[in-house]
């Protein structure tokens, strides 16, 4: 027997009316879940073609990271042999072709960071137009409940015409319930997948600008090259034995100046604590280069006799092909950086850096190519401060690396010197020089 439909309304309970939102609720969170493209799919032509350039671009690089490698294998093997005018010019060659592929390569991976950004970006926007639908759905549903709210689901189920009816409009309540709960975990999971996608976008974009700025340093090196190929033709006017006149002329005021700042050097007294410097102990710097490769260590070695009148080395040099990205052993802060190339006839240091650790040690880089950094910059551990080359004094191209007590190095105008005397140069005791490879990881 049918209910009277004049018969009194029956208010809902808590549980009744929690039924009711599910219901609303999950037709509509149902519908919208059906109509708005998951961003994954990439539906759009867009996002197949943004798939295929970042496709191409990885094939790019890694065509262009085996050419370099195979740049850099006859590099080293050219840079090994005799110093003569023709391997110096082979030499110069390869490094600028070396070079070039270097630009193309940071270039291609600028194109695949800006694509990957777009394909971040759209997801983004995707996804935020499903949350968008998705949360005005639920407001919709909410609005709905309200104009409802006094429609009895008691009422509701005693209208039904057969027990059967009754019992499907109960197991509806059931399935609806159990859509709820599942869109409203698909909305907290689209929630979470938003937070990722914005922070894959902040990485992309760092890395954005860390390429960019690489690139730029890596013209200034390419330029570096070509200039140096340029003035070693023209200097020699490709004669053999105008550059071997040249080696030796650089080699005389090299070892000149070496003298004059070893005398000038033990004359100072600069008052080192020695509890203000670490103990010797591997790992407290990081290799400035990817590629470590000595050449000459520090303190007395097979050359340091003949090439130094202290008969010492104040440094480690590390071989490596011009355009090396130079790294900071230590964050610290850049004291100060120069470049004796500046008066001519001053072989020495070429371009070079000084970095302060906060540990009371120093660490200089010498005989770069480019500078990457100024005077009061803060650097981390690791950070690319410049390229390698071979400016100063250096029969190739290499790193050379000192590390000091602070407390005993001054930068300062070597007034003193003869070809040098209107350069600035950091200046130690000679106590303040450290082996670096005390501090470097272990090998």
């Amino acid at each position: 027997m049918q209910p009277s439909r004049n018969a009194p309304i029956m208010h809902n309970s808590p549980r009744q009316r929690y039924i009711g939102v599910a219901i609303v609720t999950g037709l509509l969170l149902a519908m919208v879940f059906s109509m708005v493209p998951v961003p994954a799919s990439a539906q759009s032509g867009d996002a197949d073609s943004l798939r295929q350039q970042i496709s191409s671009t990885n094939d790019r690089i890694a065509e262009l990271e085996k050419e370099i490698s195979a740049l850099a294998t006859n590099l080293d093997s050219t840079s090994k042999q005799a110093q003569t005018l023709k391997n110096a010019v082979a030499s110069l060659e390869l490094s600028r072709k070396k070079l070039e592929k270097d630009l193309s390569l940071t270039t291609s991976k600028i194109q695949k960071a800006s694509l990957t950004l777009s394909q971040i970006t759209e997801s983004i926007a995707e996804t935020e137009k499903k949350i968008g639908k998705s949360s005005s759905a639920l407001s919709q549903g909410m609005r709905e409940i309200q104009m409802a709210e006094d429609q009895s689901t008691i009422q509701q189920l005693l209208g039904k015409e057969t027990l059967s009816e009754a019992w499907g409009y109960v197991d509806g309540l059931r399935s609806l319930h159990a859509s709820v709960i599942l869109n409203m975990s698909n909305l907290r999971e689209l929630k979470s997948e938003l937070g990722g996608q914005k922070t894959s976008a902040e990485k992309e974009k760092a890395n954005l600008v860390t390429l960019q700025k690489n690139l730029s340093g890596q013209k200034q090196v390419v330029e570096y090259s070509k200039s140096e190929q340029s003035k070693l033709l023209t200097s020699t006017q490709n004669s053999a034995a105008a550059y071997q006149a040249q080696l030796a002329q650089k080699l005389k005021q090299k070892e000149q100046f070496e003298s004059e700042l070893f005398e000038f050097e033990s004359q100072l007294k600069i008052a080192i604590d020695p509890s203000s410097v670490p103990g010797a102990r591997a790992g407290v710097f990081q290799w400035p280069v990817d590629s470590v490769r000595i050449t000459q260590s520090f303190g007395v070695t097979v050359d340091s006799a003949r090439l130094y009148k202290s008969g010492t080395h104040n440094g480690v040099d590390f071989g490596m092909p011009t355009g090396t990205p130079i790294k900071a052993v230590l964050s610290g802060t850049i004291e100060a950086t120069g470049n004796t190339d500046l008066q001519k006839g001053c072989y020495s240091y070429g371009k070079w850096i000084l970095v302060k650790h906060p540990n009371g040690l120093s660490s200089l880089y010498a005989h770069l190519s480019v500078i990457s950094v100024s005077q009061g910059d803060t650097v981390d551990t690791g950070e690319r401060i410049g390229y390698s080359g071979a400016t100063g004094y250096a029969t190739g191209p290499h790193l050379h690396l000192t590390v000091l007590a602070s407390q005993g190095v001054k930068v300062q105008q070597y007034s003193s010197s003869i070809n040098c005397k209107n350069t600035t140069i950091p200046l130690a005791d000679v106590k303040a020089y450290l082996n670096p490879l005390s501090y470097l990881p272990s090998l």
